[in-house]
């Protein structure tokens, strides 16, 4: 029995300790883009995490796999942003809740998804966490505005693709970059841009 003893305790304590260095790597990498290196280098990474550079390549097989676990880091963090919407609820305070929650969320994204744009173009796992995040903000506009796009008839797909563009985040970086807009700025056009394409497919 003490044998047995002695042999687990160290695989436990290494295991633990490559998480907490595992988690350490990702940890620096999402810091380095947030603070706005697009491409955050194996030596850079190390330095912020504390690391020799061939640690991270103990834990990830290449950089895609640690962009990857990076992505799935991300998504923790804006899922503490995303709260339920009453779908029952007047279109006016849905609209405004959907917008306040929506411009944190495009925000909150902004470095890391221009850090993945970099990317995007050599890695298909970078490719793939574009086309799974179109597709839940998809899924949020089909829920959040089921009644008013059915109500739209035949416009339907029209006002569903208007929404789709008017809050997607290359509208909203297109306003915080090129257009030089506040965070409070942005908001406001796209709440403009929402509620005009809403208005001009209500029923009479």
């Amino acid at each position: 029995m003490t044998t047995d003893t002695h042999v687990e305790e160290p695989i436990d304590g290494r295991t633990a300790r490559a998480v907490r260095t595992k988690d350490a790597i990702v940890d620096a990498t999402l810091a380095l883009i947030d603070g706005g290196d697009l491409r955050p280098t194996g030596p850079r990474i190390a330095q912020q995490a504390g690391v020799s550079v061939r640690s991270i390549f103990q834990h990830f097989d290449d950089l895609d796999a640690l962009f990857s676990a990076v992505g799935e880091k991300v998504v923790v963090r804006i899922a503490a942003l995303i709260k339920p919407m009453d779908v029952g609820s007047p279109l006016a305070e849905r609209t405004d809740a959907f917008l306040e929650q929506r411009s944190m969320v495009v925000e909150s994204l902004t470095p890391v998804l221009r850090a993945a744009l970099v990317h995007a173009a050599s890695s298909t796992v970078i490719r793939g966490q574009f086309e799974n995040g179109h597709q839940f903000l998809v899924g949020q506009i089909d829920e959040v505005f089921a009644p008013e796009i059915e109500a739209a008839g035949p416009e339907a797909s029209t006002l569903r693709d208007g929404l789709v563009v008017a809050l997607s985040w290359p509208a909203w970086d297109l306003l915080r970059g090129a257009q030089g807009r506040s965070v409070e700025e942005a908001r406001e056009v796209t709440a403009a841009m929402v509620r005009a394409l809403l208005a001009g497919h209500r029923t009479p």
